[in-house]
């Protein structure tokens, strides 16, 4: 697991092969409890949520926002633990 990104509260990591899997996603967590993992998109879709896990919406929103103002950090992180 590598973490990419840390904001207010927030942690967004990377999990590396074998253990991770396509589609490209992030695991995020916030200080306040609870992780989304949330799909990165790419050049023509933005980031969306797509699993929560015990996160309150206010939280995942934020998290949403974070990712999308950080999506290609976060695809070229994903690309290079992927291949």
């Amino acid at each position: 697991m590598v973490k990419v990104h840390e904001e207010g509260g927030f942690r967004a990591y990377v999990h590396s092969p074998p253990r991770e899997h396509e589609t490209p996603h992030v695991h995020v967590e916030s200080v306040n409890g609870g992780e989304v993992l949330i799909l990165l998109g790419d050049d023509r879709m933005p980031p969306s949520l797509w699993q929560n896990h015990h996160m309150k919406a206010p939280d995942a929103r934020t998290a949403l926002r974070i990712v999308g103002e950080n999506q290609e950090q976060f695809l070229s992180e994903w690309r290079r633990l992927h291949g």
